[in-house]
């Protein structure tokens, strides 16, 4: 395997950014809503993850950006920090834990689905205005 000093450093720090902003804004959604049975901050940062990754998917395509370390910073460090499939999956084992059986379908089938809706609408959003 080979990787370079620039690739590592390119996927640090967006994986830095990424996951501060992840807390960010699931912290300020579970403050704002104050879910008592439902995760709703990492719901809704999943979700912009998904828009977001479907969007510049998009645009790099279109652009034709090719640039390596930029998509290391943006697809693997940053979004990678930022979308945070581990603690989805660990809410909904809590949830299940807890017999919130509603609530883990939900969870489960709502950011999957709606996840592979917003990947879509962002990329159908940039062939369009292209």
């Amino acid at each position: 395997m080979s990787f370079s000093l620039n690739s590592l450093l390119a996927v640090g720090a967006g994986g830095f950014f990424g996951a501060i902003t992840r807390y960010l804004l699931a912290v300020s959604v579970d403050e704002y809503i104050k879910p008592e049975q439902f995760p709703f901050g990492i719901f809704i940062v999943n979700i912009i993850g998904c828009l977001l990754i479907g969007l510049l998917a998009g645009i790099f395509e279109l652009k034709g950006w090719m640039n390596v370390e930029l998509r290391l910073f943006i697809f693997v460090g940053f979004l990678g920090g930022f979308t945070t499939f581990s603690t989805f999956i660990n809410d909904t084992f809590l949830l299940s834990k807890e017999g919130e059986m509603i609530a883990v379908l939900l969870n489960v089938g709502g950011q999957i689905l709606l996840g592979m809706l917003f990947v879509w609408v962002g990329y159908s959003v940039i062939k369009l205005f292209s």
